[in-house]
């Protein structure tokens, strides 16, 4: 039979447009649970969409939501499974950050959208606008119950404005639709209010007819009657689960409820009242008690007694007769939908076993719950696991054997004993065999039978395969709820950067289990349990393997996470970089300060909000310092694995201690390692070498290159002294590890001398992230050529490489391109060094390091960076702090440059204090590499603000280089060009400009013109012109050095594209708006940059000022607003370029109309200066200018007092710091003026209005808009002084004029025409 949804042919309601439309808003709440009040609501949220009502169903019982069931046949699992709820749009409007601590209803209107998370039912069959959308509780996930229990409600309320959230909440519920309905939870809690006094116009209080549910929701109406009257809420009291089979006892119940409800509903009669309670109550039926199925398709229409009329006249009630009653429906319509509610019976419970090595775990899971919920009892086996004594009490009880098939199964020595334990020889009352393949491998002949394919299938397919391989149909799990059960094996982590898997990983079956037990917890039932897991720490000796069992223990259970991240860290610096690249992957706003970046990435994973990382695992391997780890540990769902050797882990988590391999174990792996050995020969070796794992690797390495018998093995080990090498052994270094050791590297050097030689020189860098690329390097070969003549080949070096790691003493890892040598094996090469050995060794790796750095450029050019960045990791362990080689030496200053390039601004103040402290008492203050790490380090300072110090340190830097060097020198007149710098920020611009013409002229003549360096003098001195005022000086110069740049360094260099934003300030200033816009929207197109750098975040500010400028305000202010976000995610807030965009966002704020705002946000950056800097410092003074215009637009009498005394000050100050005839000075006139009129003291006003316009006009010209501005606050002054004619005439011309040059819709032409009076902010342009 063809089923239609059938049309609409009922009369529709005439419905009010949507932005006059005031829905209702109706509760259902229930004092006690088994009410059946979620489907009283769902019942009468389908018949008032049935007649033509926008309905939304809100499912507001969030800690048991299941309103959905109700309208399952018409939601797509899949849309609900991704479908976001009510706890979202909480969490949604908490992570957001708050532009003000005072209450925004614009801001909030943003927040308490409900139509982004509402999904409409597919049911075409609704007349006119009708519709039924739902809300779910939330997105279900395993993190779901965590988050409702994390809700601060008195947080929320106190701090994050929560009654207004839910007011502004409301609104946009009752806009959209005309009729909401919220299904409230049960008794007393601090949600409870929420639905039952903010929210409604109406509330059903559903109750059965017990004592306890009378009392208890009678208590709760009583309540919101006499405490909330003000509300108006209107409340009806609906008795439930009416069973007339004991009518005595019922009648008795409602004579209680209506003593108990007196008065209610309200606003009827005495005989409506009656009414009400003699037909509004729910009855008890049983069909209705098993399933969860809509009256409407339940019922057919008519019958009196029935569910359908019984909701209908709940819903004449809840509308106040508005709607009575059900539109018809096609008989054969309902029928199809009543098979879709019904639940299919369940087939026979049958037993079915699942073996499975222990490598398949997840499969094993997945596969036993699938069958589980399929109705199947289910027993798993892992290999090994079942006593053979069981055998036939197992064999008894199942109908059949599923193998879960692998390679590892395959491979196991265990799988033929499991296949006779459970099968036996096959015959006819035996169990039939399943075999389900999960990975690719062929079944061997004894596990024959019925085999099925689950690689590479999705997770529906592979779930129909299965239940079709067990005899069952595919829908027997239609009814699976959203996000229940373990997760489908079959997938990788969207984000992850493991390292390659082992493929001879051997055993640990216990160990990885215990692991996966302790990190789960309690987390069996995921959808209702709070995931909190501690960290897991594995600790032990060096070489048990402790980074093996993390890494299997990554890949083995994969599946279970959205993302997976290995982190080296043995150094703090590489947990926060690999952080900050973790947090680029989650396409999180990294910014180039890496500890900001770690936290902004340990915040997002904690909340567990992001949708890329629901489900986490971090893994710190070789953490051995807690006390610098545990601070980037994010709490919250996921889980954290820290392998380590310091047992002070188990004071900051739940450890698990790794042990050697278990005999059996050793035993495995030397097996698969090397086939020819037999179990007793295996045994041997493993007694030899003391079942260490990395031990035994080596010595399975050696075996199998080798072919040496066993017994001689055996005898070289036992041959070997205790300590295997000279020196001092490591505190955890294992005798037996040694002596394979020792066997293995004489073998090695009798072969190949220059591996042994590049083992050595790998002892002293980082042991995980050593890129090969450096093995390829000039240095390197120079280091190896007198130990291997053919290494002058450098296409020879991978046979070194090769032949390493035959022997298992390092590792190559071709996806990341990196040689990975164990730890164990370095400390026990350094062991056998002597100290002449060991410091030629720094010292070749020191120049090796040297050797690779690029070719070509420095660390200014991003191009350099990734080079760059696989020398940094080798600094620490190779002690190059220490190093008295100046190539050395030059490559820190290099590591301190590109940390304060990429903005990483502490460490590099921690880097360049800590190698001055150390330079100068080994070298001395007048040692030119020390005073070039000063250079350095001003600049550092300089980005920090810290001014007054970074000064100093220049001039003594210059005075001495001056001397050691000569005063032309090209790196004194790089530092002649840094004191300038300072010079300008600490306000004396005209010193700052007459230092770099004359250092322009000596750079010219030293290098060139073209030289990069004299270039960027030139680039500077244009930043002189820009604060001197004289920004016509500043374009010619800016648009010369752009020339110059493009044709030497390229179109798209930093340096170039930096040269087009200063040009494109330099527009700005003259006016010329548009051309700024297009200039810094080229350089944002074309500007490149591994992540946000301070350039790219200063020119963004740039770009909204020029927007606001040009009138594109709305642009703007978005601009700024994420821009400075971005700013505080990565710097203090009272670093310089913070302040100049906070004091831009004050300009955003009074643009749009939040002039208490402005004015607030201004003074902060104002105070920030004025103690910083003092009252005249020209940047406190800018911030004062800007204050005083807000203040005036405050417009309150103490307000305009202040800005009175503000702004004589700031004149008098700008007058005297930087010139009568400056930019600053006019425009502070122009702004006193302003303030000046409205205090009525309108002479004052004319006579600045008047000055300011001439030294505007001569600066800029007539048709500059600063000028404009002016002329048209001076119409008004003359306006208020009687001389109408020439007000009137003056704002005629001015208006044609600005018309003409903003456009006819911008801002100041309809200030203009209102004889609104205008400031004008000043910028604080970076020094």
């Amino acid at each position: 039979m063809s089923v239609t949804q059938p049309e609409g042919d009922r009369a529709e309601p005439v419905l009010p447009p949507r932005e006059e439309r005031d829905g209702r808003i109706i509760t259902f709440y229930s004092y006690k649970g088994g009410t059946g009040r979620t489907m009283a609501l769902a019942n009468t949220a389908w018949i008032l969409a049935a007649n033509g009502y926008r309905v939304l169903a809100v499912d507001w019982d969030l800690e048991a939501p299941g309103l959905y069931r109700f309208f399952a046949p018409f939601l797509e699992q899949a849309a609900l499974d991704a479908s976001t709820g009510v706890i979202d749009l909480i969490y949604d409007y908490c992570d957001a950050p708050l532009t003000s601590e005072e209450f925004d209803p614009a801001e909030m209107r943003q927040w308490t959208r409900v139509l982004p998370h509402v999904l409409s039912l597919n049911w075409s069959g609704f007349p006119g606008e009708g519709c039924l959308d739902f809300l779910p509780a939330g997105q279900a996930h395993s993190d779901y119950g965590a988050m409702v229990a994390n809700i601060n409600w008195d947080e929320f309320y106190a701090r994050r404005h929560g009654a207004e959230f839910f007011k502004a909440l409301r609104t946009d519920m009752s806009r959209q639709y005309d009729y909401v309905l919220l299904d409230s939870r049960t008794g007393l809690s601090d949600i409870q209010e929420i639905c039952t006094v903010e929210l409604p116009d109406d509330l059903v209080v559903c109750f059965t007819l017990s004592n306890q549910s009378i009392e208890g929701a009678s208590e709760i109406a009583r309540k919101i009657t006499e405490r909330h009257y003000n509300r108006g809420i209107r409340i009806l009291p609906v008795p439930m689960r009416i069973d007339d089979g004991e009518k005595g006892k019922a009648d008795a119940g409602r004579a209680l409820a209506r003593k108990r409800f007196s008065g209610l509903p309200q606003g009827l009669s005495e005989s409506g009242r009656e009414r009400h309670w003699d037909s509004v109550e729910i009855p008890y039926l049983p069909y209705y008690a098993y399933e969860e199925i809509l009256a409407p398709f339940g019922d057919k229409p008519g019958s009196p007694t029935s569910m359908l009329s019984a909701v209908e006249r709940l819903v004449a009630s809840v509308t106040k007769d508005r709607v009575t009653g059900l539109p018809p429906m096609d008989e054969d319509v309902r029928l199809h939908y009543v098979d879709l509610f019904t639940r299919p019976r369940p087939t026979a419970r049958e037993d079915i076993i699942v073996s499975y090595a222990s490598e398949d775990r997840m499969w094993a899971e997945w596969i036993e719950w699938v069958l589980t919920r399929a109705g199947l009892r289910v027993v798993p086996r892992e290999l090994g696991s079942l006593p053979r004594g069981d055998s036939d009490r197992v064999r008894d009880a199942v109908t059949r054997t599923l193998a879960v098939w692998s390679p590892a199964y395959a491979k196991s020595v265990q799988s033929r004993q499991a296949r006779d334990l459970l099968g036996g020889e096959r015959t006819m009352d035996q169990p039939e065999l399943i075999t389900v393949r999960v990975g690719d491998t062929r079944t061997g002949g004894t596990y024959g039978g019925n085999s099925v394919e689950l690689v590479r299938l999705e997770e529906d397919a592979a779930r129909a395969v299965l239940l079709r391989a067990v005899g069952l149909p595919e829908t027997v799990l239609m009814d699976s709820i959203p996000g229940e059960g373990p997760r489908f094996p079959g997938r990788r982590p969207a984000i992850w950067n493991l390292r390659l898997r082992n493929p001879s990983f051997t055993g640990r079956a216990a160990v990885l289990d215990r692991l996966r037990d302790q990190l789960r917890g309690q987390q069996r039932d995921r959808r209702s349990t709070v995931v909190l897991p501690t960290p897991q720490t594995l600790y032990g000796l060096g070489g048990v393997g402790k980074t093996q069992v993390a890494l299997e223990y990554a890949y083995r259970f994969m599946a279970d996470y959205d993302l997976v991240w290995w982190i080296e860290s043995e150094e703090p610096e590489q947990v926060a970089t690999s952080l900050s690249e973790l947090g680029r992957r989650l396409d999180l706003r990294m910014g180039e300060n890496a500890n900001e970046n770690a936290e902004l990435v340990k915040e997002t994973l904690r909340l567990g909000m992001h949708p890329k990382a629901k489900r986490w695992l971090l893994i710190f391997d070789n953490a051995d310092d807690p006390a610098q780890i545990v601070r980037f540990l994010p709490g919250g769902s996921g889980d954290v694995l820290v392998t380590s050797r310091n047992q002070a882990w188990t004071s900051h988590a739940e450890a698990l201690e790794v042990d050697v391999f278990r005999r059996e174990e050793s035993v495995e792996h030397l097996c698969r390692r090397a086939p020819a050995l037999s179990q007793q020969e295996a045994g041997l070796v493993a007694e030899a070498v003391g079942d260490l794992p990395l031990a035994v690797e080596i010595a399975a390495a050696w075996l199998e290159t080798t072919g040496v018998p066993v017994g001689e093995y055996v005898e070289q080990l036992k041959s070997q002294p205790d300590r295997a090498l000279g020196g001092t052994t490591p505190d955890d270094y294992p005798d037996s590890f040694g002596k394979a050791w020792q066997v293995s590297i004489e073998r090695l050097s009798q072969q190949m001398p220059a591996a042994v030689r590049l083992l050595q020189l790998c002892a002293f860098l980082a042991p995980d992230s050593i890129a090969t690329s450096i093995f390829y390097s000039d240095q390197m070969m120079n280091a190896l050529v007198e130990f291997d003549e053919e290494l002058r080949d450098k296409n020879m070096m991978g046979r070194v490489i090769r032949a390493i790691g035959r022997y298992a003493l390092a590792k190559v890892d071709n996806s990341s391109k990196t040689f990975q040598v164990h730890r164990m094996v370095q400390a026990v090469i350094r062991s056998g060094l002597t100290p002449e050995e060991h410091e030629d060794l720094v010292h070749e790796v020191h120049r090796i390091l040297v050797g690779a750095r690029p070719d070509i450029g420095d660390t200014d050019d991003p191009e350099n960076w990734p080079r760059f960045e696989l020398i940094w990791p080798h600094l620490g362990p190779s002690n190059a702090e220490n190093c008295d080689e100046a190539d050395t030496r030059q490559l820190l200053i290099d590591r301190v440059r590109y940390l304060w390039k990429r903005g990483d601004l502490d460490r590099a103040e921690d880097l360049g204090r800590r190698l001055n402290t150390a330079w100068t008492e080994k070298l001395g203050e007048d040692d030119r590499q020390t005073l070039q790490l000063r250079f350095q380090l001003a600049s550092v300072l300089r980005s920090k603000g810290l001014a007054q110090e970074c000064l100093e340190l220049d001039q003594d830097t210059l005075m001495r280089q001056t001397r050691v060097l000569r005063p032309d020198h090209p790196l004194t007149l790089q530092t002649a060009g840094n004191l300038a710098a300072d010079l300008r920020v600490v306000g004396r611009f005209t010193e700052a400009l007459q230092r770099d013409q004359e250092t322009y002229l000596r750079m010219k003549e030293e290098l060139g013109e073209e030289d990069p360096r004299t270039l960027n003098i030139a680039n500077n001195l244009a930043v002189d012109h820009r604060f001197t005022g004289n920004y016509e000086a500043a374009r010619i110069l800016d648009e010369e050095v752009y020339n110059l740049r493009t044709a030497v360094l390229g179109v798209t260099h930093p340096y170039t594209l930096g040269s087009k934003a200063n040009l494109a300030d330099d527009e700005r200033a003259l006016g010329n708006y548009g051309r700024s816009i297009s200039l810094l929207s080229e350089f944002r197109d074309e500007y490149s940059v591994p992540v946000p750098d301070l350039a790219s975040l200063r020119y963004a500010t740039s770009l909204a000022v020029s927007l606001r400028r040009a009138g594109e305000q709305n642009e703007a202010r978005r601009l700024t607003i994420e821009t400075y976000n971005r700013y505080l995610e990565r710097y203090d807030p009272k670093v310089p370029d913070v302040l100049s965009c906070a004091l831009n966002l004050a300009a955003e704020y009074s643009a749009a109309g939040d002039k208490e705002r402005a004015r607030d946000t201004a003074r902060e950056v104002f105070d920030t200066y004025r103690e910083r800097l003092g009252d005249t410092h020209p940047f406190t003074l800018i911030c004062g200018n800007n204050l005083t215009i807000y203040q005036r637009d405050v417009g309150q009498p103490e307000e305009l007092r202040e800005a009175v005394v503000l702004g004589e000050h700031t004149l008098e100050a700008l007058r005297h710091t930087v010139g009568a005839d400056h930019p600053y000075t006019h425009c502070a006139m122009l702004n006193l003026a302003n303030t000046y009129g409205d205090m009525g003291e309108l002479e004052k006003s004319e006579e600045l209005e008047v000055a300011a316009l001439q030294g505007m006009t001569a600066r800029y010209g007539g048709n500059h808009p600063d000028p404009l501005v002016c002329q048209s606050n001076l119409a008004i002054t003359l306006r208020g002084l009687g001389r109408e004619a020439e007000a009137q005439d003056l704002r005629r011309r001015v208006i044609d004029r600005l018309i003409a040059v903003l456009g006819e819709n911008h801002q100041t032409v309809h200030d203009a025409r209102a004889w609104r009076r205008m400031g004008r902010d000043l910028e604080l342009v970076p020094a």
